[in-house]
């Protein structure tokens, strides 16, 4: 292959070499079959054109994106839903439903639940824990919000869950918003409902 590839650049250089004889005696850019880019001189000689530190900077964050994505893709995510909203005297209770479509266990995720008034403020936050998932399981379970009711409530936003234990990620993992960034949370006709 290293013969070959040898024998490419060859011809492509005898080539371009032909053709700036014919052209204005200059220095130029070729791009060789491998990707690397060549400098040939207006004399003859040729070299390889190292990419500057900034390029290769970028090549490496769009090669790390691309393995992130890939990674993803691989993992799955796990899909919070809204199920029920349980109107009561000055309570309002909502069922929530965690399915894992992950690769691993979700062994605890504690996000917390606010609830917005229409005015945009924050009424009233509740913590909702989910232990012990197993790739293709799902758990419900119900928060509460007690001195309200559920027509007086305009908005339910998923929070928090930092000190998740969930594949790579356990309650020591110095990173924010990683837990909720593996759950898709559901929009719901029930009450505006979203991360």
């Amino acid at each position: 292959m290293r013969r070959n590839l040898c024998l490419s650049v060859v011809t492509l250089l005898l080539a371009v070499t032909a053709a700036t004889q014919q052209a204005a005696s200059k220095d130029f850019e070729v791009t060789g079959p491998d990707g690397r880019r060549i400098l040939l001189k207006d004399d003859g000689r040729w070299r390889y054109i190292e990419p500057t530190t900034e390029a290769k900077a970028d090549a490496d964050a769009k090669d790390a994106k691309a393995e992130d994505k890939d990674k993803a893709k691989d993992t799955g995510e796990a899909v919070l839903t809204l199920e029920r909203k349980i109107d009561g005297n000055r309570i309002c209770r909502f069922r929530l439903k965690l399915v894992n479509n992950l690769t691993y266990e979700i062994r605890s995720i504690v996000p917390e639940f606010k609830v917005y008034r229409a005015n945009g403020v924050v009424y009233d936050t509740v913590f909702g824990a989910f232990q012990f998932i197993k790739p293709g399981d799902s758990r419900s379970r119900e928060v509460r919000f007690n001195g309200i009711a559920c027509p007086d409530i305009a908005r339910l936003q998923v929070t928090g869950g930092d000190r998740c234990e969930m594949g790579d990620l356990d309650k020591f993992s110095p990173v924010k918003g990683k837990c909720l960034e593996r759950v898709r949370v559901v929009e719901s006709d029930l009450v505006r409902f979203d991360k």
